[in-house]
């Protein structure tokens, strides 16, 4: 990466392309926003100014990306624009109908939500998602788009969290990431005890992390999420929010233009926009150079940030820290 955390370019942009969702999931809130985020020229215009700052990866956010009509086309932009590795997250329902113009996009990775076997994740998910989670799954796997699955640790699904890698191996995937639930992403103030788990469960839940670990290992199955695992207990018994050790570099790289135009450095500090590109008035470039995303770098790089743990956090930088330990 050029330059030092406080000077290197800009390296991924997430736009939130739609909040509409075909599913309404039980431990998510993001659908109940039921609308698509700003115009696809913005959208284009928004690619084009992050890539000439030197982002190279897009990952399209909200909630279920393949229902915004125009959320392909995009993406194709973003792949014609030069941006090598786009990221998209579905549910995998509508994967099949689009399978072959997906297939034809470079750089683009599929993950799909998988969260257990069919009556865990039907409950949590709605009836029949399971078997089109699958049907997704099949269709980028025989098209040839590069798939992998992704999971939430939570009270329904740590029984049978091993079912996400037995169908990583049987389907002969990659990879798999595992992430904690998000009080975040299932809406604040709401009830979220169906989700949390009793303090009893503390053992569980770290030996059902340490069994997913030492197999994926053994079958040379990566786990993205693997170098943070060592915090997902303490994240979730005693609310500790981690930051990576050296302090988080992902407002160092990344910018967030959510649905209404608001940027942010990251997914999770989201108190006060650095600006909103909204009407164009704003660049990209004006809020990357701006005196509070400086601030806000210098606040993650501290460690003073506040903290949070998802697959989109800064899993890199444990990574980092954990190759360098003894």
């Amino acid at each position: 990466m050029d330059g030092t955390p406080l000077t290197r370019p800009l390296d991924e942009i997430s736009v939130e392309l739609t909040l509409r969702c075909n599913l309404t999931c039980s431990m998510c809130a993001v659908w109940e926003g039921r609308r698509d985020g700003l115009a696809g020229d913005r959208v284009a215009d928004l690619l084009a100014q992050a890539r000439g700052l030197g982002a190279r990866v897009f990952i399209p956010s909200g909630a279920e990306t393949l229902m915004r009509r125009d959320a392909i086309d995009l993406i194709e932009e973003a792949a014609r624009l030069g941006y090598t590795r786009i990221e998209v997250v579905t549910n995998g329902a509508l994967v099949p109908r689009h399978a072959a113009r997906l297939a034809r996009i470079p750089g683009l990775h599929l993950n799909i939500s998988v969260d257990g076997p069919p009556e865990v994740h039907d409950a949590l998910r709605g009836a029949g998602s399971h078997a089109d989670a699958l049907a997704g799954l099949a269709a980028a796997q025989d098209a040839g788009i590069p798939v992998s699955l992704s999971a939430v640790l939570m009270r329904p699904t740590l029984a049978t969290l091993d079912h996400v890698l037995d169908l990583t191996i049987a389907r002969g995937l990659p990879g798999l990431s595992i992430q904690p639930f998000q009080p975040e992403i299932a809406g604040q103030g709401r009830d979220h005890r169906a989700f949390t788990f009793d303090p009893d469960q503390r053992a569980a839940v770290a030996a059902a992390l340490h069994t997913i670990a030492a197999r994926a290992a053994t079958v040379g199955v990566a786990v993205h999420t693997g170098p943070a695992f060592a915090t997902f207990v303490p994240y979730l018994f005693d609310g500790i929010r981690p930051v990576p050790p050296g302090g988080c570099h992902m407002p160092t790289r990344f910018l967030l233009v959510n649905s209404r135009g608001d940027t942010f450095p990251c997914f999770f500090l989201r108190q006060r926009s650095m600006g909103n590109v909204t009407d164009g008035r704003l660049t990209l470039a004006e809020v990357w150079t701006s005196a509070e995303r400086l601030r806000l770098q210098l606040l993650g790089l501290s460690g003073r940030c506040g903290g949070c743990l998802a697959a989109c956090s800064d899993i890199a930088t444990y990574a980092g820290a954990s190759s360098v330990q003894p």
